[in-house]
């Protein structure tokens, strides 16, 4: 439904914000740190429990160990992540970024985390309108014509919705933070960290990176900044328009709280892969959690594939086009038909159908894949935390990117090291790998130099049979660490690494199997050597 601005009474336009006074605000600061350590702090002392008494007590095999952990995990996965969306704000980001790091997180954690990134329950409509009326000095109606009360996606700390401007009435994507995003942050860290130091110290360096990266996101206008500056980026190499859009600010309107850009045409990514995975089910007779729930046993018991092995890019472009070739053969005969025969006989139409190919799903993620190489490792500056729900399934077949407000720009030196990473992995170089590690701050016992590029590949590359060996993640980890048991991690390509694992996510949820250094190798290699190296 659409708010008109005619529908809405001079009154509720011009009524005035309600301050939250500082006594409030600790309050609900100290509410939801007692909830955190009310429901985590609980689970978290059960998973080192068994944690110490598997050390105590070995069992006598690994199944069994294994067992016991996704035991745990089926028990409390769920009502933590029901926890972080009813507390949203940094709980539901911090969440949403803990979904893309696998190696920290088992499969389960992971999936259910997932949840975060397109399940967060959203604000009622009067507070956004509240809030832009607050970042405007003027009533709503006076800048928009109508207003979608529906939002398009809701996330940690504000949502979007579909708008029409009053001036030029073109319709237009609308990003309005929540009212205490920004009271809560400093907070809702302090209380994270401080939670995390407690009971597990070995995310803190991660939790700081996230900490850093995502203090940028609370000022609309640096987000419209990067899209300027992303765009600019993609423009000078083709990537835009030809593969890839992005939405196109309204800096006049944009403020700290308020960004309107471009609307973008076409679904979201995992909306659209929802709906082949809904075709697909029903053409095997399932329901659709039936149906993923058989993915998922057939990824745990036969691992991630090394490589894609399905059709190429350019059989399913041929097949799209035969496809709607022959609907609209099919649609021609059938208007002829209706139109000489049924109607003045009286009989039943034949009637129009509209064709619906699928994704083109290797084309889709080999765009994916060389605009973020290219973005990491030529630009320095990337979306650091990208997601099935940042990504638009456009109707001339180009790919959307949406919401750049976690953009991480990197220095000279980080670019060339993720270059020079990507180039080893690339050849398979794994006295490089280490040594890259041991700049990062890597510390083993043993300073193994095949665990340091297994840990390399499994951070940065690939989830494939050909690393895990037939393992599952837990294994394969546990597995690592007996060889050489991990002191303290590289914190120096943490955001390169979310990047990675995310998109990985991505084109596992399109059945695609990603290795990153396929695309990203040969591009740091030709970035090293045009620049000297």
């Amino acid at each position: 439904s659409r708010v008109s601005a005619e529908a809405v009474s001079s009154s509720s336009s011009s009524s005035s914000p309600t301050a939250t006074s500082s006594s409030s605000a600790f309050l609900t600061g100290v509410t939801r740190t007692a909830r955190l350590y009310a429901v985590a702090a609980p689970v978290v002392i059960r998973y080192r429990y068994l944690e110490q008494a598997q050390k105590l007590f070995p069992r006598s095999d690994e199944e069994t160990a294994n067992a016991e952990w996704h035991a745990l995990d089926v028990a409390h996965a769920d009502h933590i992540v029901d926890m972080l969306k009813d507390l949203r704000g940094m709980y539901t980001k911090y969440g949403q970024m803990a979904a893309g790091l696998t190696a920290n997180v088992s499969e389960h954690w992971s999936e259910r985390l997932r949840d975060l990134e397109d399940a967060v329950p959203p604000r009622p409509v009067d507070d956004v309108l509240r809030t832009i009326e607050e970042e405007t000095n003027k009533p709503w109606t006076e800048t928009f014509e109508a207003f979608d009360e529906k939002p398009l996606g809701s996330a940690s700390i504000g949502q979007v919705h579909r708008a029409t401007l009053r001036a030029s009435r073109k319709q237009v994507c609308v990003k309005v933070q929540y009212p205490d995003a920004q009271n809560l942050f400093a907070q809702d860290m302090k209380t994270i960290r401080s939670f995390c130091r407690i009971f597990a110290p070995e995310q803190v360096i991660i939790f700081d990176e996230l900490t850093r990266q995502l203090k940028e996101e609370f000022d609309y206008r640096q987000e419209a900044a990067n899209l300027n500056q992303v765009s600019a980026n993609l423009r000078a190499t083709r990537y835009l328009p030809r593969d890839v859009d992005v939405p196109k600010p309204l800096e006049k309107l944009c403020t700290r709280r308020m960004l309107v850009m471009e609307l973008l045409p076409g679904p979201k990514l995992v909306d659209g892969m929802r709906v082949c995975a809904e075709e697909e089910a029903r053409r095997l007779g399932l329901s659709l959690p039936d149906y993923e729930a058989e993915m998922r046993r057939r990824f745990d018991e036969d691992g991630v594939p090394s490589s894609y092995r399905g059709a190429s890019a350019t059989t399913i472009a041929l097949y799209t086009s035969a496809l709607r070739a022959g609907v609209a053969v099919r649609n021609v005969a059938a208007l002829t038909y209706d139109w000489t025969v049924a109607k003045p006989l009286g009989l039943r139409q034949a009637g129009w159908v509209s064709a619906r190919p699928p994704p083109n799903v290797p084309r889709i993620v080999n765009t994916l894949m060389r605009v973020h190489g290219h973005q990491l490792l030529v630009d320095g500056t990337f979306q650091s935390d990208p997601h099935a729900g940042n990504f638009l399934l456009m109707p001339d077949g180009r790919v959307g990117l949406i919401d750049y407000g976690a953009t991480k720009r990197l220095t000279r030196a980080e670019r060339l090291s993720a270059c020079l990473l990507y180039a080893a992995l690339w050849r398979g170089d794994q006295s490089r790998v280490l040594q890259l590690c041991k700049v990062g701050g890597y510390k083993s016992r043993h300073m193994d130099e095949g665990v340091a590029y297994k840990l390399c590949r499994f951070g940065f590359d690939t989830y494939g049979r050909d690393l895990l060996g037939g393992k599952n993640i837990q294994q394969f980890m546990d597995d690592l660490h007996k060889t050489d048991p991990l002191e303290e991690a590289a914190d120096n390509l943490v955001m390169a690494s979310l990047l990675s694992v995310r998109l990985r996510a991505v084109g596992l949820s399109m059945g695609y199997p990603i290795v990153c250094s396929r695309w990203w190798g040969p591009m740091a290699d030709r970035v090293l050597r045009d620049e000297g190296l």
